[in-house]
C-alpha cells in the first residue's frame, strides 16, 4: 500500500505559538516512529510552512534525513521555499512542484495529513 503524507506545518498539531518547538518535537518523535516499521510511507509532502522541517538549522532534520535514508521520499515545495527564502538551505529532500504533490497524490492508495 503507498501511503503518501503531507505535512502542512512546522510541527506535529495545533499548537499554541508559546508551545512551537513542542509541535517541532512531536513531529521528530513522529518521524523517528517509522525506523523499526517495515511499513513506511511512500513519500512525504511539505508545503506552507511544513517547509521548514527541511532546512538547515531544524531540530527535525537528523531524523527526516534518517527518513530519507531508509527510502523515504521527501518533496519539498519550491514556492513555499522561495516565498519563506529557504530554497538555498534545504537539508534533506527534493524541491517539487504542486503538480508533482498531485501525482503522489494520485499515485497513493492512502494519503494523510498531519
Amino acid at each position: 500500500m503507498k501511503t503518501v503524507i503531507l505535512v502542512t506545518r512546522e510541527g506535529l498539531g495545533q499548537v499554541q505559538a508559546a508551545d512551537h518547538d513542542f509541535g517541532v518535537e512531536m513531529f521528530d518523535r513522529f518521524v523517528h516512529a517509522f525506523e523499526g516499521e517495515e511499513r513506511k510511507p511512500e513519500a512525504i509532502c511539505f508545503y506552507t510552512d511544513g517547509v521548514r522541517l527541511l532546512v538547515e538549522g531544524s531540530r527535525a532534520l537528523p531524523g527526516l534525513r534518517l527518513l530519507a535514508g531508509l527510502g523515504v521520499r521527501l518533496v519539498a515545495c519550491r514556492s513555499c521555499l522561495e516565498k519563506f527564502g529557504l530554497l538555498d538551505r534545504l537539508g534533506v529532500g527534493e524541491v517539487g512542484t504542486m503538480k508533482d504533490v498531485v501525482r503522489l497524490i494520485q499515485d497513493a492508495d492512502k494519503v494523510v495529513t498531519i
